[in-house]
C-alpha cells in the first residue's frame, strides 16, 4: 500500500508546481506591463525632442534670416558712407 506521506508529498509537489506556473505567469504579465510602460515613455520622451528639434530648426531659421537683413542694412549704411566721405573729400578740395 501506498503510504499516507508518499501521498502527500505528491500532492505538495503538485500543489508547489501549480504555485510556482501561476507565479511565473504573473511575474510575466508584471514584466510585459513594465516594459509597455518604459517603451510608452520613451516614445513619449522621444517625440518631445523631436519637436524641440523642429523649434530649434525654425528658430535657427528665423535667426539666420535677421542675420541676412542685418548684413543688407550694414552693407547700405557702409555705401552711404563710402559715398558721404566722397562728396566730404570733394567739399575739401573745393575748400582749397
Amino acid at each position: 500500500m501506498i503510504s499516507i506521506g508518499l501521498i502527500f508529498t505528491i500532492i505538495g509537489g503538485v500543489i508547489g508546481y501549480a504555485t510556482f506556473y501561476m507565479n511565473s505567469k504573473k511575474n510575466t504579465k508584471q514584466e510585459t506591463k513594465e516594459e509597455v510602460a518604459m517603451s510608452t515613455k520613451l516614445e513619449t520622451k522621444l517625440d518631445m525632442i523631436s519637436r524641440n528639434i523642429d523649434e530649434i530648426r525654425l528658430d535657427n531659421k528665423d535667426f539666420s534670416k535677421s542675420i541676412q537683413q542685418l548684413a543688407e542694412r550694414v552693407s547700405a549704411v557702409e555705401q552711404s558712407a563710402k559715398s558721404a566721405h566722397h562728396r566730404i573729400d570733394q567739399l575739401e578740395e573745393l575748400r582749397k
